[in-house]
């Protein structure tokens, strides 16, 4: 269950977030199980935050920090990641649907049986990744790095790779 206090400062802004952040960089901060369905957290400090079992569906998290955040069935349906920082995260189980995770960090990540059917990846760094039994039906893979990811069982009906080199444009 999320903690009230963690919400309340998370809901003063971003800027005061991150300062808090910086003052309590020990301090595991809980939203396990909080509704932030549309949320606006653009560049937000949730490193190491638990957010397992949220609902994130919409919500703007462009360029936050997610470094080992547990994202463990969480909800981030049609959710903005672009240019978010997911290195070392758990995403066991997410609804990532129609998500935008363009050029963002998920190396080293977990997202064994996550859904990310229609989501947006162009340009994502999946290095050493688990992707085991992951859905990316419909999925845009364009200039993804998938260097020594677990790519075992997942599904990639209808995905999308594109891969622009020096000499010009090639598809795989």
């Amino acid at each position: 269950m999320a903690n009230q206090t963690h919400l309340n400062l998370l809901k003063q802004g971003i800027e005061d977030w991150n300062q808090w952040r910086q003052e309590y960089h020990d301090v595991q901060p809980d939203f396990s199980g909080a509704d932030l369905r549309g949320a606006s957290l653009r560049k937000a400090d949730l490193s190491h935050a638990r957010l397992n079992g949220a609902d994130l569906s919409q919500a703007d998290l462009h360029g936050a920090l997610l470094i080992k955040a547990d994202l463990s069935e969480a909800n981030l349906s049609r959710a903005n990641l672009s240019d978010a920082d997911l290195n070392k995260a758990v995403l066991r189980a997410a609804l990532l649907t129609d998500a935008h995770l363009d050029e963002a960090i998920l190396s080293d990540a977990d997202l064994s049986d996550a859904d990310l059917r229609g989501a947006v990846l162009v340009g994502a760094d999946l290095t050493r990744t688990n992707l085991s039994r992951v859905n990316f039906r419909d999925a845009d893979l364009s200039n993804v790095d998938l260097t020594k990811a677990n790519t075992h069982e997942a599904r990639m009906t209808n995905a999308f790779f594109f891969h622009h080199h020096e000499g010009g444009p090639q598809t795989e």
